[in-house]
């Protein structure tokens, strides 16, 4: 696939823990569901942070991410990469781990999500009843999740000109208040939560959390934008509730 450099703005955010008094909210679309972060007042950093998040959202991009969690001294790397058209909800996803499933197919079309394990043998579940079980994770490893908890960063600064992908960017910082942090994360992932209690395309998000020996650090990379985005539903697919526990459910988020 032809790959383009992006440019201009990388993303380094921290999670915030404090607010701890906030429910997160587990329906809807994304954009409504954390959209209460914002603060009533942007500072002129924010207001170009947001629109160049806004910009991503609103086209079609080929997604580069990679995750390293840590649980109870256990580590675990996943990658997932490919064709996203965040504007219409539609792409397609190939995710690779160790482990009991060591690649997993993903297709999202509208509010459905497509997993597979296994050539032409398809499991089909809804993407806005999914729940994250690790914290950073994105349910169904959703990138239109993920980016909506980045548009509702506060505290945004403009930071440092830094070298990525071969071009200059800008990066901002921002915190992830817990309204963002927690949205439709697991009841049990969220109590463990409460315990610890201008121009320019988006071209890198970095999301780190670390608390006692247990860590996350998320790093997702956006190209290829408004290449188009062409993915079709399988022709038949089993109906599932979305994973909550063992292999499936760690793949999925």
């Amino acid at each position: 696939m032809r790959r383009t450099t992006p440019l201009a703005v990388a993303v380094t955010l921290a999670a915030a823990l404090t607010a701890a008094s906030c429910s997160s909210n587990s329906g809807g679309s994304e954009r409504r569901s954390v959209a209460s972060e914002k603060p009533a007042a942007d500072s002129a950093a924010a207001k170009e942070f947001r629109a160049v998040v806004e910009a991503a959202r609103s086209t079609s991009v080929t997604i580069s991410e990679s995750l390293v969690l840590q649980d109870d001294g256990k580590r675990t790397a996943l990658v997932i990469d490919g064709p996203f058209d965040l504007a219409h909800g539609r792409g397609k996803l190939l995710v690779h781990a160790g482990g009991p499933i060591e690649q997993l197919d993903q297709i999202f079309i509208g509010d459905k999500a497509y997993l597979s394990t296994r050539k032409d043998q398809w499991l089909v579940t809804d993407r806005s009843k999914a729940e994250s079980h690790h914290l950073l994770r994105a349910p169904l490893n959703d990138p239109q999740h993920l980016l909506a908890q980045i548009a509702a960063t506060t505290e945004v600064t403009k930071s440092s000109k830094d070298p990525v992908f071969g071009g200059t960017a800008t990066r901002y910082r921002g915190t992830l208040a817990y309204h963002a942090l927690t949205s439709r994360t697991a009841e049990k992932t969220r109590g463990e939560i409460d315990g610890y209690v201008k121009q320019g395309r988006l071209a890198l998000v970095r999301l780190d959390f670390k608390m006692d020996d247990d860590f996350a650090h998320i790093s997702l990379q956006l190209s290829d934008f408004g290449e188009p985005v062409e993915v079709t539903a399988p022709p038949s697919a089993t109906p599932i509730a979305p994973p909550a526990k063992g292999a499936l459910a760690f793949m999925t988020g």
